[in-house]
C-alpha cells in the first residue's frame, strides 16, 4: 500500500503572509478616515469655505495686475489690472467684503466681517479679516504672477 502525503493544509507561512496584507490594509484604512473626516469637518463649516471662496478669488483678480494701491488705513484695495484701463475695488462695506470693478456694481465674496486689513509686503499682500464672532483669519497672496 502506497501512503500519499496530503499537502493541501494550510501553512503557518501562508497565514503569516496574510497577516501582514491584512495590517497594511488596515493602517490604509484608518490613514483614509483620518484624513475623511478632518475633510470634512473644514468643508461643513461653512465660514471657512466662503473664507476659501474668497482668497481664491482675490489670488486669481491679483495674478493680472500692474499695481496695488491701499488707503491709509488699509481698509480698501483698489488692483489696477494689466489688461484693462479698469480698476479693481475691494472693501468692506456694512460687514460685506465686495469687489467693484470700474464703476460696475459690487459683488459681495466674504459676508459677516467685523474689520479688514490690507498690507502691501512687496510681492505679498497680506488679507487680516476678523469676522463678526471673533474669528481672525490671515492669509498672504501673490501680486502680479500672471505672465507679461
Amino acid at each position: 500500500m502506497k501512503k500519499t502525503r496530503n499537502e493541501s493544509g494550510y501553512t503557518l507561512l501562508e497565514s503569516l503572509f496574510q497577516l501582514i496584507i491584512a495590517a497594511a490594509f488596515l493602517h490604509l484604512i484608518i490613514l483614509f478616515l483620518l484624513f475623511k473626516e478632518s475633510t470634512y469637518n473644514q468643508l461643513t463649516d461653512s465660514q471657512t469655505t466662503e473664507w476659501e471662496l474668497f482668497m481664491v478669488d482675490l489670488q486669481t483678480d491679483l495674478s493680472a495686475v500692474k499695481r496695488i494701491e491701499l488707503n491709509t488705513e488699509g481698509t480698501i484695495l483698489t488692483a489696477f489690472m494689466m489688461d484693462t484701463s479698469t480698476n479693481t475695488e475691494y472693501s468692506n462695506v456694512g460687514g460685506v467684503i465686495r469687489r467693484r470693478v470700474g464703476s460696475q456694481g459690487h459683488v459681495p465674496l466674504l459676508t459677516n466681517v467685523q474689520k479688514v486689513i490690507f498690507v502691501d509686503e512687496g510681492p505679498l499682500l497680506v488679507v487680516s479679516v476678523t469676522l463678526q464672532d471673533g474669528t481672525e483669519r490671515q492669509r498672504r497672496v501673490a501680486v502680479g504672477l500672471s505672465e507679461r
